[in-house]
């Protein structure tokens, strides 16, 4: 299942060189039916309706797609939360900033 396609139902082992990329919505799809479904503008996602762009899929970098979930989350987090150490007055100042960054990392779902 993780191996297939969900739009054209083409496999990874019967077509070794097909590519399944990510959404942003985390649902993989084959290059071809990416082509197919987003070439003309955004469209929705054939399997949860989210509006997506060609241009916002990308490679899969995990095998579990929840773990893909938590590095976007978490990189999408870092670009705004970015402090350092040496910016607060206490180590004590700095623990509750990282804290709250891990309450906000995890309540984005």
């Amino acid at each position: 299942e993780d191996a297939q396609c969900p739009v054209c139902k083409s496999d990874k082992y019967l077509t070794p060189n097909l590519k399944l990329l990510v959404s942003p919505c985390f649902h993989k799809m084959c290059e071809s039916c990416i082509d197919r479904l987003f070439s003309a503008g955004p469209a929705p996602c054939p399997i949860c309706q989210q509006v997506l762009r060609k241009n916002q899929f990308m490679s899969q970098i995990f095998e579990d797609l929840a773990v893909e979930k938590e590095v976007r989350i978490r990189k999408r987090v870092a670009k705004v939360f970015n402090k350092r150490p040496e910016d607060f007055p206490s180590l004590r100042a700095y623990n509750d900033y990282l804290e709250m960054v891990e309450d906000i990392s995890k309540s984005i779902k």
